[in-house]
């Protein structure tokens, strides 16, 4: 009898903007089989690394045992995370990490967790992360993240434009020298998303670069940003992270 082998999917650097405004799933066949949160860009989102400023931490008793919310807030929005009762092993850091939310003390998280959704009653679509793992970081760190992602952003960013302007094939694609590892996704995204303005993916860019600089100067968001996750508040925490950011 042969056995499958299961390949761990690379954690994709992602702002959270992307990734919330995203609602194409891909499940996968079999029972162990990954899923995928495919992209406006056409990034097959499994695993993500993520950061930002430790914005909420929640402790939740359910029927099954004790899970943990929170949220992460990058220069684009809030990732939000959870932690499962199915995961004690990372229980005692939730609650270190409640106690120093807690104390209002301004903390910047490195983390690494896998794509979680779930599809509401009226078929909206709500992504979150499952926290895997993560890390207190300080500033140069989170100023590296942000350079890191934003290179990856403005790869996907090229890949998309390349694509707007032929068929949706895989041989389109190679013949205009789209990247293997986004065609797919591409493809997928060009038949479930409409116009698809890339621009409002750049100023996150421009926003993130910014903020890996130490200037707050704030960008004007191209639009109203759609399906902003609930509890967002109005400010980007800029302050907070500067003060990190400069130590």
């Amino acid at each position: 009898m042969s056995t499958r082998r299961f390949q761990r999917q690379p954690a994709i650097r992602m702002f959270a903007r992307e990734f919330y405004e995203s609602d194409l799933l891909e499940q996968g066949s079999g029972e162990y089989d990954p899923s995928f949160v495919i992209t406006k860009l056409g990034a097959k989102t499994n695993r993500m690394l993520v950061a930002g400023l430790l914005e909420k931490m929640e402790r939740r008793e359910t029927d099954h045992g004790t899970m943990y919310l929170g949220s992460l807030r990058d220069p684009t929005g809030l990732h939000m995370f959870s932690v499962g009762s199915f995961q004690p092993e990372i229980h005692s850091e939730m609650e270190e990490l409640m106690a120093i939310h807690e104390k209002a003390e301004p903390t910047l998280i490195l983390a690494v967790g896998k794509s979680n959704s779930h599809v509401s009653d009226d078929g909206a679509v709500f992504n979150r992360i499952r926290l895997e793992e993560f890390t207190i970081t300080d500033g140069n760190g989170y100023a590296n993240w942000l350079v890191s992602t934003s290179d990856a952003t403005l790869r996907r960013i090229d890949n998309f434009q390349k694509s707007r302007d032929v068929e949706p094939s895989p041989d389109a694609h190679r013949a205009v020298g789209i990247a293997a590892d986004l065609s797919p996704g591409l493809i997928k995204a060009a038949g479930h998303y409409g116009e698809v303005d890339p621009e409002v993916y750049m100023v996150g860019v421009l926003r993130a670069l910014d903020r890996a600089e130490g200037n707050l100067t704030t960008f004007t968001e191209v639009e109203e940003r759609p399906s902003t996750p609930p509890d967002e508040a109005d400010s980007d925490g800029g302050e907070d992270i500067q003060e990190l950011i400069e130590g």
